[in-house]
């Protein structure tokens, strides 16, 4: 939206652009996109009119709030307003509708659908048609220019965590971000029973069963003692 403003764009062969991406801060915590509320609403609506029982999206439908939606659209609007305003005023005021379509497709999130999608050289002169001029790499200019990039990380870093640096003629600013470092409480770990060693078993003596001369009433005296354990008990 910055560059938006300026009468000229100077583009190094890495620079890039990114379309102009609203954020909204997501009821679950973090950010989302503006424009991912309001897809979201209208892909649910696009299943139900293919014939999708409504009860289905009921759950989900009653975690979209109203004016969270008004407020994505609110967001949208404004960033398009600001961006036609200043193509207007500055590198695209020698072609009004020009400037409208451009504040158009960087807006609204239809033609670049990503935050993080890359607008090179020949995107923003060929398809936008803004006012870009490529720097030389072997010039003079780009060699300060990278000076300028490499002395401003350093200076960052000093600051400690920055994400933006902001300069003018008369002022430098550094726009920092706070982060928390929430540590997750760990599971605790079961503690398995401690193994106790069991005594072993005395082995059964093997039983002779060559002899099998019992009968209904009792044993044979002979087999009687070689399987003492087998003799009839009284009740």
């Amino acid at each position: 939206m910055i560059a938006l403003g300026s009468d000229e764009i100077l583009m190094g062969y890495l620079a890039e652009l990114g379309p102009i991406d609203p954020q909204l801060g997501n009821p679950i915590g973090g950010v989302i996109p503006a424009r991912s509320f309001i897809d979201g609403l209208e892909l649910i609506r696009g299943y139900i009119a293919q014939g999708d029982p409504v009860q289905t999206y009921l759950p989900m439908l009653a975690q979209i709030r109203p004016e969270i939606i008004a407020q994505c659209h609110s967001a949208i609007d404004g960033a398009r307003e600001f961006a036609e305003k200043w193509l207007k005023e500055c590198m695209l005021k020698d072609d009004p509708t020009q400037a409208i379509n451009v504040a158009k497709m960087l807006s609204e999130g239809v033609t670049y659908k990503s935050h993080g999608k890359v607008i090179d050289y020949n995107e923003a002169h060929d398809v936008l048609k803004l006012k870009v001029q490529k720097i030389d790499p072997k010039s003079e200019l780009w060699s300060n220019i990278w000076e300028l990039y490499c002395r401003s990380i350093l200076f960052m870093q000093q600051q400690g965590i920055a994400a933006k640096l902001f300069e003018s003629e008369t002022l430098s600013l550094a726009m920092q971000i706070k982060m928390n470092v929430i540590k997750q409480p760990q599971q605790p770990q079961l503690l398995r029973p401690p193994i106790v060693p069991t005594r072993p078993t005395k082995p059964m003596q093997p039983v002779n069963c060559e002899k099998k001369s019992a009968t209904l009433k009792g044993l044979t005296p002979e087999t009687s003692a070689l399987t003492p354990d087998l003799q009839p008990r009284e009740r």
